[in-house]
């Protein structure tokens, strides 16, 4: 008898000692979301959808299109169709979306896309996404019948997180208490911090107009610390997205898009030796590097996805090097592919082309007819070159050489420009030169 209770005993330690190994084994190798090296992701930002169950596009509607900054809103369900239709046959690891993923809070928007993107998840597509300054408790959520604007249901911080559930929210290694923001521990190599700079009401109460500036809350800010301090301890590399910006990528563009805090969240960064971050907000296409404390950090700003020419970046990492590129995403192929007859659609770079100069036409004639211009030929020729400008800009095309620069401010359109409008010519000089580096790819070993 003393013997077979000796066996038991010893079977029911030998039982501990494995549950207590492998529980350990796990602890010290916690569980990430890919066991290989090389990781592909695509990440764009504020493709502001706007689902059209939202408007019967009556006068209301026409009225808001001509007031969306240079934003396509009738065929964003066919533009998105066509990039996810490419990423099923591409295969990324994972879509990352930095932001103000509605136009302004719509609950049926978030859901339609919601839908759009299981798509992604359904092909073994990881996708992520956090909130941007027009996505949660925005009192400007809106549908339009007739020639009326009519409140719709807003996005509550519960609805992002149950909404986007799948985009990111059920796959997060840490959740932050106190915001939207999480973190994902990708590989043995990479963390993904991914933070919710918004303000916004926290009792449900919706604002009047959404926020346009951002800000790393306290409680969030120590939360992204001790995550950081994580993935120093595992000798990972973490990469941080967040909405807004963390440095001013245009002097003129910076007040509301760059981090209430940024130079304190500047010198976390470099302190945790961090050095990508990714953000959108401002719809310029944009790369800078500026050094903190002997720490380069380089910040991808992605051009807007509702405003020509819809790009979108394609990253790949490996343990020891970066790539990024830059992508339009090809609706016309993907319409011709698809016999779909609409001539929008199967010309849409074209079409959004011409959306976006014509936005920034306006802000030419604007501004001309208040300085007293009243040569309609000039007034045409000016207002044509800032259209063209504009979209040089925020398509991320701006990286001159000094030659090009003065070639530009020869030509006819600058010329009217600078003689009758000193706003518009101070605006014109800030974006015609990017002098810092290329926007549309950067590689770099690491």
């Amino acid at each position: 008898m003393k013997k077979r209770w000796g066996l038991i005993l010893l079977a029911v330690m030998l039982v501990i000692f494995v549950i207590f190994y492998f529980t350990r084994q796990k602890n010290d190798k916690p569980e990430t979301l890919f066991n290989k090296e090389n990781i592909e992701f695509w990440i764009l930002s504020d493709p502001h959808y706007f689902d059209k169950s939202l408007t019967d596009s009556g006068e209301a509607y026409t009225k808001i299109k001509q007031t969306a900054a240079g934003k396509e809103l009738d065929y964003q369900a066919e533009s998105w169709q066509a990039l996810i239709d490419n990423a099923i046959k591409q295969k990324p690891d994972m879509l990352i979306v930095t932001g103000d993923l509605t136009l302004n809070g719509e609950k049926v928007s978030a859901e339609k896309l919601a839908e759009l993107l299981k798509q992604l998840s359904d092909q073994g597509i990881k996708v992520f996404v956090i909130p941007g300054n027009h996505d949660v408790n925005d009192g400007w959520a809106r549908k339009f019948v007739g020639d009326k604007q009519e409140k719709t249901e807003a996005i509550s911080i519960a609805d992002f997180k149950e909404i986007f559930a799948a985009c990111g929210y059920q796959g997060a290694t840490n959740y932050d208490p106190n915001s939207l923001s999480y973190s994902v521990a990708v590989n043995q190599t990479y963390d993904f911090l991914f933070l919710d700079s918004n303000i916004y009401t926290e009792d449900g109460h919706q604002l009047t107009r959404p926020t346009t500036g951002g800000t790393i809350r306290g409680r969030t800010m120590n939360w992204a610390k001790k995550q950081l301090e994580k993935s120093r301890q595992a000798k990972k590399k973490t990469l941080v997205f967040m909405h807004h910006n963390l440095y001013p990528h245009n002097e003129m563009l910076s007040n509301g898009f760059v981090l209430n805090n940024a130079e304190e969240f500047r010198q976390v960064l470099a302190d945790y030796q961090v050095q990508f971050v990714f953000s959108g907000h401002i719809h310029a296409q944009d790369i800078m590097t500026k050094t903190i404390d002997e720490q380069p950090i380089t910040e991808i700003v992605s051009s807007s996805f509702a405003i020509a020419p819809q790009s979108y970046g394609v990253v790949n990492l490996t343990n020891t090097t970066f790539d990024y590129q830059k992508k339009e995403n090809n609706v016309d192929l993907w319409a011709k592919e698809n016999n779909i007859p609409n001539p929008d659609i199967l010309n849409y770079k074209k079409y959004m082309k011409e959306i976006f100069v014509e936005d920034g036409r306006k802000l030419g004639y604007a501004q001309l007819i208040e300085a007293g211009m009243e040569d309609g030929k000039e007034l045409d020729i000016a207002a044509d070159f800032v259209g063209e400008m504009n979209y040089r800009f925020f398509s991320g095309n701006d990286y001159s050489s000094d030659e090009e620069v003065k070639q530009l401010k020869s030509e006819q359109g600058y010329q009217i420009i600078a003689k009758y409008s000193p706003f518009l010519k101070e605006y014109l000089d800030s974006i015609m030169q990017d002098k810092n580096e290329a926007d549309n790819q950067l590689s770099k070993d690491y």
